[in-house]
């Protein structure tokens, strides 16, 4: 079976940054802190029941600031659902835009406030909190978006949740190959990163299955791979603006937290309307910005969203401590846990053709069956085994 040559794309220098997306997602949600600052607010109506655990205390700590769109906002969702349904009291401490006091306001929050439990995402703050965690012995933590080969054996007091955003991407980019008219699809990456590189060795993976055997001979995908060059939503704008200007028509943009950039860089190119289709990725990106109290410019032309499902992975963790059914220590959620998988959400089903849902269910049958293993790039030998896999075409892992 012939396959199509690949590239791999560097955006050019960038000399300008655009403004990202703001506002809050949830009346609930406190006001964004200032770089620098903190800001707290405690909530926690009980719900009574058999299942309740009122009297305890719950932080939820946000490495930046609520309003993100993402990871920080996923999380604190959870810790509302979670307080809402044990009647705990939750409180909320943001860490703010200065780096250099992110780790000390949350080791002073943990120490003061006499908190029973603590979620948090792993970003930024995962070192310092393991390396203080054994002087809280009767505080459980979760931290999600932890590393796949992040060994908790030393830490029995915390709960790590991990993703198989390879699995998400490897159905992704299968996704991708049945709705590209042109034959080529393309991914943009905020970095060039083991965990970035993760999404990208399934999405690859996702590819090349695809070629290999579901394309009618001559009718294989090409694929372009494009790192951004800056870590902006003008960066995320010039990079998907490179794939699609490479005739790539269905684009994977792997940086939720600049989608805007992308949405613009699509928009630009015709968007739906015109067969440019976009993916978000995270959480469901089309039903936020749908949603949200600032408009966001282009939001239609997303037609689904890898979603690594923070908000109910964290609240399965907690139900998981609290019953006793899950022991702590790092855990992975995949397509077979719901941990990660597209957004079916009403602009996936507008403009998704029914034997492609299908198709779609069909795959994520075989990943929960067995039948279908994605590769990870936490279990490749080295760097250079993943470049190979990455920049060849004919290379199989």
């Amino acid at each position: 079976m012939k396959r199509r040559f690949m590239g791999l794309l560097t955006a050019a220098a960038l000399v300008a940054s655009l403004a990202g997306c703001g506002g809050s997602t949830e009346e609930a949600a406190t006001t964004a802190a200032t770089a620098g600052g903190t800001s707290t607010e405690t909530s926690g109506e009980t719900s009574g029941g058999e299942d309740s655990l009122e009297g305890k205390k719950l932080l939820f700590f946000a490495f930046q600031n609520i309003g993100d769109y993402g990871t920080n906002d996923l999380g604190y969702y959870a810790a509302q659902e979670i307080a809402e349904k044990y009647g705990i009291e939750m409180t909320l401490v943001e860490g703010g835009l200065d780096a250099s006091t992110r780790t000390t306001t949350l080791l002073d929050a943990i120490e003061t406030g006499g908190y029973d439990y603590v979620i948090s995402s792993s970003w930024y703050i995962q070192d310092d909190l393991l390396a203080n965690v054994d002087r809280f012995p009767d505080m459980k933590f979760i931290l999600y978006d932890t590393a796949p080969t992040l060994d908790l054996t030393d830490y029995p007091n915390v709960f790590g949740v991990s993703f198989r955003q390879d699995e998400g991407s490897f159905i992704t980019a299968v996704y991708q190959c049945l709705m590209s008219e042109n034959h080529k699809i393309g991914a943009a990456a905020n970095q060039d990163s083991p965990i970035l590189n993760d999404f990208v060795t399934g999405w690859l993976a996702g590819v090349k299955y695809y070629n290999d055997n579901m394309a009618a001979d001559g009718e294989e995908v090409a694929y372009n791979i494009a790192y951004y060059s800056d870590q902006t939503v003008q960066g995320a704008y010039e990079t998907v603006n490179v794939l699609y200007n490479n005739g790539c028509d269905v684009v994977y943009n792997i940086g939720g937290s600049y989608c805007v950039g992308a949405l613009n860089a699509c928009s630009e190119h015709g968007g739906i309307e015109n067969g440019q289709y976009l993916i978000g990725v995270d959480y469901d990106q089309y039903t936020t910005f749908a949603n949200a109290d600032n408009e966001v410019a282009g939001y239609e032309n997303l037609v689904t969203s890898m979603e690594k499902r923070i908000t109910q992975c964290c609240v399965l963790a907690f139900d998981g401590i609290v019953s006793g059914d899950m022991e702590m220590g790092n855990h992975r959620f995949g397509v077979t846990d719901g941990g990660t998988g597209l957004a079916y959400n009403e602009n996936y089903y507008a403009h998704t053709p029914e034997d492609v849902q299908a198709t779609i269910t069909e795959l994520e049958e075989k990943i929960t069956s067995g039948e279908i293993v994605v590769p990870s790039y936490y279990d490749l030998p080295d760097y250079d085994t993943f470049a190979q896999f990455r920049d060849d075409p004919e290379y199989r892992l």
